[in-house]
């Protein structure tokens, strides 16, 4: 397969300045002068600009903040390298362990000192007392719904980009499916995984949980953590491959089954009864549905409700909403919402079926983005 990382005809720059314009927009829709980003991925959406990748959580720190007034993004950042051009040097300011020093750098941003409402997506416990240092008349509030306001709704440049991010991950999957074989370890199939990923000059993956030999005695679960047990002939193995592209994410999740014998007639009962709740979902999400009738549209077919989530954004990373038994109910879909579909179902004595697609809600029909046929299990290759 050749991919591509690069989305094609998408003016980078063109997409930065159109994800200010609605986050701006949406800063103004809700009151905020000021807007304090602390994860990654806001960062990512507000400036653009590329952060090296740690594993690992990390704490809450200020690491960017947009000021309504000026129409300016400030970033925390000791150096100008990834940083789009139009977050002029000026606008950095640079990583402190000390709180009044970081106190002193926000503080030196024009604007924020005379702030009264300051939004801020995550927090920590001495968080609103810095603000109150440095601005003492700011009312501090949750600036996630502003945020979410803006990046909910993809432009077609976020869905090319996403697109692209998903061939990424087809790549890795075929990767996967070549490796795939009696006696090979699913440690082996992440790392047939990574490497493709790498080649592509995209090393970073979402998840390294892509590979996942499901058992046929006992409880059939979904694990996310590789084992160096070795695949059984006619083994259900679960490949799900993520991508990143200009810092979208996609991804896409098939069932294949190791060796050269054909699929038996229990396995592809268990691909039909995991199709049919996928395109049930996949057929419910339109414009103004929620939640709950995704839910239903999934137990229509028969099937309860799997432990994990159904179906949750993806745009830089994931995103809301989060679908499931007991969570999303009252979430309604948009159109421009792009939706990681997952169907699961298992069977003692088979095994686990899994498949996942992403889907554009649009207008129309919904739109699957994920190119991959469904797998031998299907009658294909």
């Amino acid at each position: 397969m050749t991919v591509t990382v690069d989305a094609a005809g998408v003016d980078l720059a063109a997409l930065r300045a159109h994800r200010r314009h609605r986050l701006l927009a949406a800063m103004a829709d809700h009151d905020l002068d000021v807007l304090v980003l602390g994860r990654p991925a806001e960062v990512a959406f507000a400036t653009g600009a590329r952060q090296l990748w740690t594993a690992g959580t990390r704490p809450f720190g200020p690491a960017g903040v947009v000021m309504a007034a000026t129409g300016r993004t400030h970033l925390l950042s000791v150096s100008d390298e990834g940083v789009p051009a139009e977050v002029a040097h000026e606008d950095l300011y640079g990583l402190s362990w000390n709180p009044a020093n970081l106190a002193a750098s926000l503080a030196a941003i024009p604007g924020v000192g005379d702030a009264r409402r300051i939004g801020t997506t995550s927090s920590s416990p001495g968080f609103p007392r810095l603000i109150k240092a440095i601005a003492p008349g700011a009312e501090v509030v949750d600036g996630a719904p502003a945020l979410w306001a803006a990046r909910s709704t993809k432009t077609a440049d976020e869905v090319a980009c996403i697109a692209a991010a998903t061939a990424v991950a087809e790549a890795g999957l075929t990767a996967m499916v070549d490796a795939l074989r009696p006696g090979v370890t699913e440690r082996d199939l992440l790392a047939a995984y990574l490497e493709r990923l790498a080649s592509l000059g995209a090393p970073t993956p979402p998840t390294e949980g892509v590979a996942c030999a499901t058992a046929v005695s006992g409880p059939v679960a979904l694990r996310r953590l590789a084992t160096a047990d070795p695949v059984a002939e006619g083994q259900l193995v679960v490949l799900d491959a993520g991508g990143f592209a200009m810092g979208y994410e996609g991804g896409v999740g098939r069932t294949w089954v190791a060796g050269a014998a054909p699929a038996s007639g229990a396995t592809r009962e268990l691909a039909e009864r995991c199709r049919a709740v996928l395109d049930a979902v996949v057929a419910a999400s339109r414009p103004g549905a929620t939640g709950a009738e995704l839910c239903r549209a999934w137990t229509a077919t028969g099937e309860p409700l799997p432990a994990g989530p159904i179906a949750h954004g993806v745009g830089l990373g994931v995103e809301p909403p989060l679908i499931g038994e007991g969570v999303g109910a009252a979430a309604v879909l948009s159109e421009g919402t792009v939706l990681l579909v997952s169907g699961w179902v298992a069977a003692e004595g088979v095994g686990g079926f899994f498949q996942r697609d992403l889907v554009l809600v649009g207008d129309g029909e919904p739109q699957i983005l994920s190119r991959y046929g469904r797998g031998p299990a299907g009658g294909e290759t």
